[in-house]
């Protein structure tokens, strides 16, 4: 294509060198000195003139033929650069077509490559989040193993990074991560951390399920620990909404000597509003 171009070019330079020229001898014999003839003298009057006659007829014939030569390399010229211009076109048409072609084909390729990596990515991120369940579980059990008064640095620390992890679990949207956050909120009891997580729980849990009860439970347990026998009360309320075997089981424990909701059982008005609930309760078998 550049070599066409390039011989097209000659081509065209030369043609138009040639067109020059000959317009230049035109302009320069216009006035016809180079194509008068040398005649010797005219015996009369007529001769003299059917000579002249002859010679401007020389000098026509002359620069048609110039003109006709020039007429033709412009033509030539003209016709040449028509035929280049339309095989440019279309080969540069079929060279973009041909590029094109490749231009897709490569992104086809690139495209199954990049759908291959993402279907292994899906797999995997799917395997790990399989994984999350169990670790889960495995976290929870580990955190209801610490001992609060028993903490050296070095549990200290691995209870850091637990929170951390249960924090990161729910960022992923892993199960599992309220029971977790209930965990870290029995280990560190009467604490504001505990009420924290328990929140954490309840607005991670179904609010109407079992384990949502036993969470508003923990924190009705909790508020009495902290004399906020108020809020104990109406948590209280939320928890026993649902008929539940384990909280009948609880509360029956909690309210005597010794329980956690023992204090509140006995502290007036409190302790009506507790008699008051624990009359509607529906005692699950």
């Amino acid at each position: 294509m550049i070599t066409l171009r390039k011989v097209t070019g000659a081509l065209l330079l030369t043609v138009s060198l040639a067109v020059l020229l000959i317009a230049v001898m035109l302009a320069w014999n216009y006035r016809q000195w180079q194509y008068l003839p040398l005649h010797g003298p005219y015996t009369s009057d007529l001769d003299e003139r059917s000579h002249i006659l002859q010679d401007r007829v020389e000098i026509l014939t002359k620069r048609a033929g110039d003109m006709e030569l020039l007429v033709l390399l412009l033509l030539g010229a003209s016709g040449l650069y028509a035929l280049v211009f339309v095989a440019s076109s279309y080969l540069g048409a079929v060279a973009f077509g041909r590029q094109a072609d490749r231009t897709i084909a490569n992104f086809r390729d690139q495209l199954g490559l990049a759908l291959d990596g993402l279907g292994e990515l899906k797999e995997e991120a799917e395997r790990k989040l399989s994984e999350k369940p169990k670790y889960a579980a495995e976290l929870s059990t580990r955190i209801a193993s610490l001992q609060p008064d028993r903490l050296d640095d070095q549990t200290k620390l691995e209870l850091l990074h637990y929170e951390s992890a249960v924090a990161y679990l729910e960022l992923t949207g892993a199960a599992g991560i309220a029971e977790l956050y209930r965990s870290l909120a029995r280990f560190y009891d009467t604490r504001d951390k505990a009420r924290f997580y328990l929140n954490r729980a309840l607005l991670l849990s179904p609010a109407d399920s079992d384990f949502a009860s036993e969470v508003h439970y923990d924190l009705a347990c909790w508020y009495a620990a902290n004399n906020d026998f108020a809020h104990a009360t109406g948590e209280l309320t939320l928890a026993f909404q649902r008929p539940s075997k384990v909280l009948d089981d609880r509360i029956a424990q909690d309210i005597e000597e010794g329980g956690e909701l023992f204090h509140l059982a006995n502290t007036p008005p409190f302790d009506k509003s507790l008699n008051d609930l624990l009359l509607n309760i529906t005692l699950v078998p």
